[in-house]
C-alpha cells in the first residue's frame, strides 16, 4: 500500500545479482543525465556529506574576501 502522507516520496528498490551488474546500472544512470543534472546531484550529495560531518553552517557569514579601497 503506497504511503499517502503529504510530502511522501516514492522509493524504488532494485536487486542485482552481482556487483558488476550494479556498477553497470550505475554507469547507465549517470550517463543518461545531462551535465547540469549531474552537477546538481553531486552538489546535493556534497551538501549532505558536509551536513552529516557537521561542517555545513547555514548561518550567513561576513565574507572576509571582500575589501573596499577608497582614494582620498
Amino acid at each position: 500500500m503506497p504511503d499517502q502522507r503529504p510530502g511522501a516520496r516514492a522509493l524504488t528498490v532494485r536487486r542485482f545479482s552481482s556487483a558488476a551488474e550494479a556498477d553497470a546500472h550505475d554507469l547507465a544512470y549517470w550517463a543518461q543525465l545531462s551535465d547540469t543534472d549531474r552537477l546538481l546531484q553531486v552538489w546535493a550529495l556534497s551538501r549532505d556529506l558536509w551536513s552529516l560531518r557537521g561542517e555545513l553552517d547555514d548561518e550567513p557569514r561576513l565574507r572576509r574576501s571582500v575589501a573596499r579601497v577608497r582614494r582620498g
